[in-house]
Parts: structure tokens; C-alpha cells; sequence
């Protein structure tokens, strides 16, 4: 019993508990070498006295004395033997079966199986080091395996995050997105606008009563300028991307050349799309793979339409594209047909939806008219019930920060002159923040407040005109004639980029110093974008609109600022553009064997002439309708063909890589030159 016992309790802690079958064949044997210990036994306790003593040993040397006879000493020694014999096999398949599992199935609670001192059990030396021996083995093998699946894994991730890179850049060079997206700063101030956010992230979530709402899929944003539209986008933008939901967003600017084409919108929020979905992005470069010559220019909105029914799933949630400011974006009928592919876009997929912000364009109105009304949510921001209170809350907060840097006591203004600017802006947060901005770089704010405050009898943009026309006379005093060239510069040149101090004074033909203390007196209606190489903008599209208008004393005509600026960047050229500009040691290398080229191009072409020879031709192309200017471009455009000059335009456009733009160009002016003498003729 002494050997029994404890044999029965390892199969019982460390075979039976782990369910195995290791030792399907010895177990039997034990049990019945067991099963005949115990018969004789109690064959014994039947025959006579139980021995006190517990040990197996003594209980046969009892045995054999008291049962007399071969057939029950035959039984013990074979009984003996058998005995032996399992405990040796049982020891033997313990240690080398549960190594071979323990492999097999990589559990570490199996090693346990392996640890049991065979000593114990009369296993020798040599069987005792074999089994270490395994063990050692074991461990080291499974050290290996673990490591093989660590260098694997790794392995795997890495050519994974290559792939999605190397996708990633590739889906970036053949969709050339445009950089766009919401920023913080420019959030609706915290406090405002909280009901009509709520609206849109709920409608966007489908947490509504209403059973139609969920089929609408497309939501216009609309209102007057500088009502907070595009404020409010922001913040839309910064609620779903909290949430997830945020696919993508394009914000549209009239002065930027890449923000304001329609044709960028698409593969912009394709390249977003596909960053943020994986399926949707492995259709996309797959396609594009498969079609090398396909462009941005050349992609049909159709396609988009493609990609979104081909994908195999869905995303988990409601994601939703954002644009701002559509009416900056485009013509009427470049605008319909993006709208037309967004919302059949959305209304194909149930996780997709739109949101739209703009002012409320004939076309924009009219195409949101052709629309099945339960299908698109209107947003009508001169509507909203709580404006009043945000614009209030708003504007508070603007004059106490003029308060502060005037060290004036608060709140300021009182209460009855704060009234009063409310009813003049009419609902327009533009309005404040321009006032504000205007009374902080002042000389005296209670005195200029006074002069806004004068014609309290118009309101709204009028008012914003106003507004604006104030701000002029108490800063440009004098050089009326240079003031407008420069903002017709500023005006003309918007729509191809931003143009930085010293680039503007020379197209305009005005001293530097002149052009730095305007815009910095007018930091409330101008500014220097950092992201534009410190180029000029307006701060917001009404101010562009009245400078264009007969409310400003310095009226810009569009048309013949144009002629103006094309005539100038004749000069320009015809000024410093010579041969070999770059001074290459050999024009025969070809631009891509030229290391420094890029820093060549810089030091050697400057900023006014890299714009001219861009950009002249496209302020050419109006002709104006003025006689006698339009004798001064064919004189100015004589002069510059008669030289070699076109010779040396065509060699920065190569060094700038841009080639190709002027051969459209000069089509163009052809066209114009032939009408223009024809009439001459006349």
C-alpha cells in the first residue's frame, strides 16, 4: 500500500486533473493489480486478525505465513512482479509522454509532469539524466518556438505597416489631396451654438423620434455672410471627429487657387476616406493600379460612386464628409454636379451622410429644390432661436478683452451702447469680432466706438459695410490712388495665391514700407496667412465683397485690375528674366541631373518674377474695354515678344516644372491679340 497510494494519487493530481490519455494502458493494469491486492486482502481480514500495520511489505510476510499453500504464495510474487513492472512502465510513460504533449500542445502546466523525482519510483541514474536531459530540451525548444512566434509576429506587423504606408503614399501621389481641415482655433466660442450642434450630432446619429429622419441623408447649412457659418463648421467637424464619425472636411476659400476648384473635393475626401477605412482604401488603389493614366483631372464623379458599391462592408458607424463655404468653390454648374455625386453617394450608402454649409446661392438653393424634401435636413442660421443669445454672449466677451488691453473697467462697453451694437449687427458675428479687432489696434476705442455706433439706422450687411468703411477712413488718410492698387493687387492675384509684402508692393508699384503699415492697420480686415509664406489675405470674404462694391471709397473694378497686374508682370519680366537665369554650368544637363536646382531656382528667380511668368497670361486673358488700354497691353505685349524674352519665360517654366500652363495661355492671348487688332482696324 506504501507503493499503491501514492501512485494512485500522481495519476489522480497530475493525470486525471490535465485529462489526458497518456497512460490509457498502464492505468488499467494498476487498477487491476489494485483490484487483486485488495481481494486478498480481504480474504486475509476474513480468514483471521487485521494487522495494525500499514505496510504493504509486512502484510505479504503475514500473508505467506498465514495462508498456507503455493497457489496463494504464487499469487503474492506474481502479484509482486506485476507490481514492479507498473511502476516502472507508469514512471518511464509520465516523464517521456508528458514531454511529448507538453510540445505537442505547448501547455506549461504539463512541465509539472516531467518534474516528479523518478527516484521515487526506482528509476536508475542513467533513466534520471535522460529525463533531464528532455526536459532541458523541452524548455529549449519551446524557448525557440516562443521566439520564432515573437520574430513572426513582428514580422508580420512590420510588412503590414509598410504595406499601409507604401499604399498610402502611393493613393497620396496619384489623388493629390488638398491639405484641409478643421482647426481648434477657430471653433464656435464655448457656450454658443450648443442647441444647433446637438440638432446635427443627433441627426447624424439617427437619434430622433421622427421616422423619416434616418432616410435623410444629406443637411444645408445656410445664411448671409459672416453670420458664423463657417465657425459653426469647424465645431461640427471637432464633434464628430470626438466621436469618430469624421470622414473628412473641405473648407473653401475664394483666394486659394487648390480651395477653391471643385475638382480636388473628390479625391480629397477619396484619400480621407481611405486612410480612415481600410476596405475602402484597398478598392481605391487597387483601381488605380489598374489604370496608371487615370488624374484627379481625369476622374469622373461616377467613380466615386464605383468605390462606394463595391465595398464588401461597412463601416461600424456613421461617418460624414464637411464642406464649407461651398459658394467659394467653383461655378454654378461645377458646384451642382459635386453635390449631385455627394448626395447619390450618400443616399446609396447608410453609413454615409453630408453636411453642406454655404450663403444661399441661386444654384445651391435650386439644386437642394430639385431634392425629395424627406431626403436633405435645411438649416436656416438667421432662424435660430438661440443666436441672439450666443451673439450676445459672444460679443461680451470680444469687448472684454478690448477692455482689458485698454485697461478700461467692465463691463465695457454699458449697457446701453452694447444694445445698440447688437441691433446693428443683426446677427452677424462678423460684425463683433471685426469691431473688436478694430478697437484693440485703435488710438482711441471709446472714440471709434462712437463712430461705428453713429449710423445706427442701417443693419445687417449694410451695417457690415459700415462697419468697414469706418475703419478705412480712420486709417488710410492719405495715398488713395496706392492704396487701391494695392488692394486691387490683393484682389486680383487671390485666386492664384497669396502675395507677401514686399511682392505686392513691387507688382503694385508702391514702396514696401507702405504695404507693411497698411496691413498692419488693418489687421481687423487683413492678415498674413504664416501657412501661405506670410502672403496677404482678407479675413473674410465680405471684406472682398466690399471692397468690390460702390459702398467703399476705394471701389476695386476687377476687370481692369486684372489688365493692370498683366501689364505689370510684363514688366516684371521683361526686367529681370535673361539667359541662363540660374546660371547652370551646362544647359544641356536636364533639370532632374541638378542637384540644387530647387535652391538655384530660389536664390536666382525672384518672388514677383516667378509669379509674373505664372500667372500673366491669366490676368491677360480679359481683355479690357477701354480703348486706350487695351493699346497699352499690345504695346506692352509688342515690347515683350519682340525680345528674346519669351525665349527665357520658357526656361524658368521648365526650371519651375510648369511648362505645360503656358501653352494654353498663349492660345488664349492669340484669340484676344486677333479680336484686339481686328478692332483696331476698324
Amino acid at each position: 500500500m506504501q507503493r499503491i497510494l501514492p501512485l494512485a494519487k500522481k495519476v489522480s493530481d497530475e493525470i486525471v486533473s490535465e485529462e489526458t490519455e497518456i497512460l490509457k494502458e498502464l492505468i488499467p493494469r494498476m487498477f487491476e493489480v489494485m483490484h487483486r491486492v485488495a481481494r486478498l486482502s480481504c480474504d486475509y481480514v476474513k480468514r483471521g486478525r487485521w494487522s495494525s500495520s500499514p505496510w504493504f511489505d509486512e502484510l505479504l510476510m503475514i500473508a505467506a505465513r498465514t495462508i498456507s499453500g503455493p497457489t496463494y504464495t504464487e499469487m503474492i510474487e506474481e502479484m509482486e512482479r506485476e507490481l514492479n513492472e507498473v511502476i516502472d512502465d507508469f514512471d518511464r510513460a509520465v516523464n517521456v509522454e508528458a514531454l511529448r504533449l507538453a510540445n505537442e500542445t505547448s501547455k506549461l502546466t504539463c512541465l509539472r509532469l516531467s518534474i516528479i523525482d523518478p527516484q521515487s519510483f526506482g528509476v536508475g541514474q542513467a533513466e534520471r539524466e535522460r529525463v533531464e536531459r528532455k526536459r532541458v530540451e523541452w524548455i529549449e525548444r519551446e524557448r525557440e518556438r516562443a521566439e520564432r512566434e515573437r520574430a513572426e509576429h513582428e514580422r508580420a506587423e512590420q510588412e503590414r505597416v509598410e504595406q499601409e504606408r507604401v499604399e498610402q503614399e502611393f493613393l497620396f501621389r496619384r489623388l493629390e489631396p488638398v491639405k484641409t481641415g478643421y482647426h481648434r482655433d477657430l471653433l464656435c466660442m464655448d457656450g454658443t451654438r450648443q442647441s444647433l450642434l446637438s440638432q446635427i450630432v443627433e441627426w447624424v446619429a439617427n437619434i430622433s423620434g421622427q421616422e423619416n429622419v434616418p432616410s435623410r441623408n444629406a443637411c444645408w447649412v445656410y445664411g448671409s455672410p459672416g453670420i458664423g457659418k463657417t465657425s459653426l463648421a469647424h465645431s461640427i467637424c471637432a464633434s464628430l471627429h470626438e466621436r469618430k464619425q469624421l470622414a473628412g472636411a473641405f473648407f473653401c476659400r475664394r483666394d486659394d487657387p487648390n480651395l477653391s476648384e471643385p475638382r480636388n473635393v473628390l479625391p480629397t475626401f477619396m484619400h480621407k476616406l481611405a486612410i480612415l477605412f481600410p476596405p475602402f482604401r484597398t478598392i481605391v488603389a487597387k483601381h488605380l493600379r489598374e489604370d496608371p493614366n487615370l488624374t484627379p483631372e481625369s476622374m469622373n464623379g461616377s467613380l466615386f460612386l464605383d468605390f462606394i458599391r463595391s465595398l464588401p462592408c461597412h463601416p461600424d458607424q456613421t461617418l460624414v464628409f464637411v464642406i464649407d463655404a461651398l459658394d467659394e468653390c467653383g461655378d454654378p454648374r461645377s458646384r451642382a454636379a459635386l453635390l449631385r455625386v455627394l448626395t447619390n453617394a450618400a443616399a446609396q450608402a447608410p453609413w454615409l451622410k453630408i453636411i453642406i454649409t454655404s450663403r444661399t446661392e441661386v444654384d445651391i438653393q435650386h439644386f437642394f429644390n430639385t431634392l425629395t424634401q424627406s431626403t436633405y435636413l435645411l438649416y436656416d442660421l438667421s432662424t435660430d432661436q438661440n443666436a441672439s443669445a450666443d451673439l450676445r454672449t459672444f460679443a461680451r466677451s470680444q469687448f472684454d478683452v478690448v477692455a482689458s488691453v485698454w485697461h478700461l473697467n467692465t463691463p465695457w462697453p454699458g449697457e446701453s451702447d452694447f444694445n445698440r451694437l447688437i441691433s446693428r449687427a443683426n446677427g452677424l458675428f462678423i460684425f463683433i469680432k471685426t469691431l473688436s479687432l478694430a478697437l484693440e489696434c485703435c488710438e482711441d476705442p471709446e472714440e471709434s466706438l462712437k463712430a461705428a455706433l453713429q449710423d445706427s439706422a442701417t443693419t445687417g450687411l449694410e451695417s457690415l459695410y459700415g462697419l468697414y468703411s469706418s475703419i478705412l477712413k480712420a486709417q488710410i488718410m492719405h495715398n488713395k490712388a496706392q492704396f487701391q492698387r494695392v488692394i486691387g493687387v490683393l484682389l486680383t492675384a487671390s485666386p492664384y495665391r497669396a502675395l507677401c509684402d514686399e511682392t505686392m508692393a513691387e507688382l503694385a508699384g508702391v514702396k514696401p514700407n507702405l504695404v507693411k503699415r497698411w496691413v498692419d492697420a488693418l489687421s481687423s480686415l487683413l492678415y498674413r496667412d504664416e501657412a501661405a509664406n506670410r502672403g496677404i489675405r482678407v479675413r473674410h470674404l465680405s471684406v472682398y465683397d466690399f471692397f468690390v462694391s460702390n459702398h467703399c471709397d476705394y471701389q476695386v473694378n476687377v476687370r481692369d485690375e486684372n489688365v493692370q497686374l498683366g501689364i505689370a508682370c510684363l514688366k516684371t519680366m521683361i526686367t529681370q528674366l535673361r539667359f541662363n537665369i540660374c546660371k547652370l554650368e551646362d544647359s544641356r544637363l536636364a533639370n532632374a541631373d541638378i542637384q540644387d536646382l530647387p535652391s538655384r531656382l530660389k536664390q536666382n528667380v525672384s518672388d514677383p518674377l516667378q509669379y509674373s511668368c505664372l500667372h500673366w497670361l491669366s490676368h491677360l486673358c480679359l481683355p479690357p474695354d477701354n480703348h486706350d488700354k487695351r493699346v497699352l497691353v499690345l504695346g506692352s505685349l509688342k515690347k515683350y515678344f519682340e525680345g528674346l524674352y519669351p525665349l527665357f519665360w520658357v526656361e524658368v517654366l521648365s526650371i519651375m516644372g510648369v511648362v505645360p500652363i503656358g501653352v494654353a495661355g498663349l492660345r488664349g492671348l492669340l484669340s484676344w491679340v486677333r479680336v484686339s487688332t481686328c478692332r483696331a482696324s476698324c
